[in-house]
């Protein structure tokens, strides 16, 4: 009997820890999907109830409500920024006393107010006064209005099927939650040793403490205007989850044809803070430094490329985000060099990072001997010019676009084609102080 009574004790602790407990899950495009368990006392029948634990940013018709058999009549989202218009506004047709700067008292009922007038139906005479805002002193009100909310507010009107306490979980789309990533990268010439951090912004209008974390990566379809009118509610039992007792860190996974990451301990995000948390341990990535030139182009950039592949030290999923890069100088301080962003980029794929512009190798290329051969028909010659300043011998890859209907019918230097960017790239070496100039023939056909 007492094994059983200490069990039922243990019941009831984690069913009612589970109805203090908030999660999030962040989207990339000021979206998030927020989720709350909480209990309401509740008398029997239809009333009315305020909600005023929510975003300030919530998407009203995207409410979900699940509980015991209660059911959700009416709902309404209410919030008036505190504000003497807000406040007058709701005053209309109800008595003030308006003291202006001559002292004097006026006494009657509030018929309008635009910001720069009011007009008072004075008290015993019936007289219509309007007065300039600016001449007001000060605005005597009986009390603050009933239905005025200075908080985001969800009004429901309720059924329930006799009195209590009801758990309930609620979840609603938001927005004022942003999420990003840097990585911060110490480049060696051969090796990116890499850390990677996320960035969580809470502009929602609600703070949250001890909440369950996750981050959706990837583009979510989003029709905004729908999220604004007010929707249907759905009801049925709700489940409660156990939290993770670990070291925090973000654990990864595919969810539909995104990628989720999961942070297994709980954290605090008050309003219009900024928090960041690592999202994976630090890794050794095998790269290479490239310099590139496009035709026509003003430099020649400075890249570091790498592959995202597990025998080159990463081949993870990454998320959108910046990287930044930095090199030690010879007194072992280490410098920023550049940084660039990428687009989500999945495991196996190329990242190409731009640190920017070659301060030594000087690239220009121009159009001569354009020609047109028939009505249908013409050719032009592309020519580079490449110098390297510096004292070291240097490859730059010379890239040059061809349009849909051209082709190269003469080049001086051997090239490699990508037919499916309709691309040519040629590899120069220069030697230290040196400097090389070639042509290509290019024949449009229309």
């Amino acid at each position: 009997m007492k094994l059983r009574l200490f069990f039922a004790a243990l019941l009831l602790i984690a069913i009612s820890g589970a109805f203090a407990e908030d999660w999030i899950t962040i989207y990339n495009d000021d979206l998030s999907l927020v989720r709350s368990t909480f209990e309401m006392e509740l008398n029997q029948g239809r009333q009315e109830y305020n909600y005023d634990d929510i975003t300030s940013r919530i998407f009203p018709a995207s409410v979900i409500v699940k509980g015991e058999g209660i059911r959700i009549a009416e709902q309404n989202y209410e919030y008036d920024l505190a504000g003497k218009y807000q406040i007058m506004a709701k005053y209309i047709d109800k008595e003030v006393m308006a003291i202006t700067k001559d002292q004097s008292k006026l006494r009657g009922i509030l018929k309008f107010f635009d910001g720069s007038s009011l007009g008072i139906l004075e008290s015993g005479t019936e007289r219509l006064l309007v007065i300039a805002d600016s001449e007001v002193q000060w605005i005597q009100l009986a009390s603050l209005p009933a239905n005025f909310y200075t908080k985001p507010t969800l009004h429901w009107s309720l059924i329930a099927p006799k009195k209590g306490n009801y758990p309930i979980q609620m979840s609603y789309l938001s927005g004022g939650f942003s999420w990003d990533v840097t990585y911060n990268a110490v480049w060696d010439e051969k090796k990116l040793e890499l850390n990677s951090w996320v960035t969580i912004d809470n502009r929602s209008g609600r703070a949250f403490d001890n909440v369950n974390l996750k981050l959706i990566a990837g583009d979510i379809n989003q029709i905004r205007d729908d999220y604004y009118k007010y929707g249907e509610a759905s009801y049925d039992r709700m489940q409660a989850g156990a939290a993770m007792d670990a070291a925090p860190s973000f654990e990864e996974k595919v969810f539909h044809d995104f990628h989720m990451y999961t942070l297994d301990q709980k954290v605090s995000f008050a309003n219009n803070q900024t928090k960041q948390l690592e999202l994976y341990p630090k890794q050794n990535v095998t790269a290479r430094a490239v310099y590139e030139y496009t035709s026509f182009s003003s430099g020649v950039k400075s890249m570091i490329k790498f592959f995202n592949k597990e025998d080159q030290g990463l081949g993870k999923p990454l998320p959108k985000g910046t990287f930044k890069i930095y090199k030690a100088d010879s007194d072992g301080n280490l410098e920023f060099i550049g940084e660039d962003r990428i687009n989500h980029t999945s495991k196996n794929e190329e990242v190409a990072i731009n640190t920017g512009t070659a301060f030594d190798l000087v690239a220009s290329s121009q159009v001569r001997n354009q020609k047109v051969i028939t009505q249908r028909v013409s050719e032009r010659e592309i020519h580079f010019n490449l110098k390297n300043n510096s004292n070291e011998r240097k490859s730059i890859n010379v890239i040059h676009y061809l349009s849909g209907n051209a082709k190269i019918v003469e080049s001086q230097l051997r090239y490699a084609l990508d037919s499916v960017k309709n691309q040519v790239t040629y590899t120069v070496e220069i030697a230290p102080n040196g400097e090389t100039s070639f042509f290509l023939r290019e024949r449009s056909e229309y």
